[in-house]
């Protein structure tokens, strides 16, 4: 099993492509989950970035990545998707997961209910403190 990576699903959202491009400029180890071909040109426009496209489908498991999930971090989109991703990501062991919100609505019990370490509520989107 290769070295310890972070996962992003930045779900169309400007925090997670800041969050990419951070990531890109201090070369660390990373993989960006996609659910459609839109989300990953919109990500290629940032440069070399690895990827990974997932299609989440009722009762059909995702198979875990051949890599070491140390973080994962989820940008929310919209509700259903923030909690797919939260739920794939969780499957695969991350030490801590995180979850990115600008939404003002109290939906940090359900991210945390479905697996979430913290959930950061984030009008600005910079989030670069959290590496």
């Amino acid at each position: 099993m290769d070295e310890a990576m972070i996962v992003v699903s930045a779900g169309h959202s400007p925090a997670g492509m800041n969050f990419v491009d951070v990531l890109l400029k201090k070369g660390l180890a990373f993989v960006v989950l996609v659910h459609s071909e839109e989300e990953r040109e919109q990500l290629l426009t940032l440069g070399t970035v690895p990827l990974r496209y997932i299609q989440i489908t009722e009762g059909i498991q995702q198979t875990r990545p051949e890599y070491i999930v140390s973080n994962a971090f989820v940008f929310e989109n919209n509700l259903p998707q923030c909690c797919e991703d939260i739920q794939l990501c969780h499957s695969w062991y991350p030490q801590q997961l995180y979850v990115v919100s600008s939404n003002k609505a109290p939906v940090g019990l359900v991210y945390k209910g479905l697996g979430a370490t913290y959930v950061i509520h984030s009008q600005s989107g910079d989030v670069s403190f959290l590496l």
